[in-house]
């Protein structure tokens, strides 16, 4: 089987299931590497080369979380892309890494905010950091959202685009 036609299938497949756009996205990237270093014909993959695969990636230094996505990837090519009823039984890596946010000091905001020349750019920045948006819900705003002579505003929720 081509490796083309094997990813085509994992496509189809997953867009057949409804799965979103960046699950597809992830898992086609994760069948790629694994092609990518496994130089041989895509019919003779096996449980065994899923796990040298994903225990590479424990040795590069992986995180938990992207070995696990990488193993329901390849476990999905191996079953729906190839036809083979495989049981790979191998456990999820733990995701112990809880890493604290990166902020800012307070000089480095003020020097953010003072090379921003623009006004609406500024003012744009100043609330994405002051209320802690996400640039969708920044992006989202209307004018009718802010009651100024309170100093208040609303964030409306942007239901899922389909």
């Amino acid at each position: 089987m081509v490796v083309m036609d094997v990813l085509e299938k994992v496509k189809k497949e997953m867009l057949r299931r409804r799965y979103s756009a960046r699950t597809i996205a992830t898992y086609l990237n994760c069948v790629r590497s694994f092609i990518k270093a496994n130089h041989k014909d895509t019919r003779k993959y096996s449980k065994t080369d899923v796990r040298e695969f994903l225990e590479k990636l424990a040795e590069k230094g992986a995180s938990g979380s992207t070995i696990n996505v990488n193993l329901q990837a390849l476990k999905f090519m191996l079953e729906y892309a190839l036809n083979k009823r495989v049981w790979i039984d191998i456990r999820y890596s733990k995701n112990n890494r809880k890493r604290l946010p990166e902020i800012l000091a307070y000089d480095e905001v003020k020097m953010l905010f003072s090379t921003i020349k623009n006004e609406k750019h500024l003012i744009m920045v100043q609330l994405l950091y002051g209320a802690g948006l996400r640039v969708s819900e920044l992006l989202n705003l209307k004018k009718m959202d802010f009651v100024l002579d309170q100093c208040y505003g609303w964030v409306r929720k942007i239901p899922p685009q389909l």
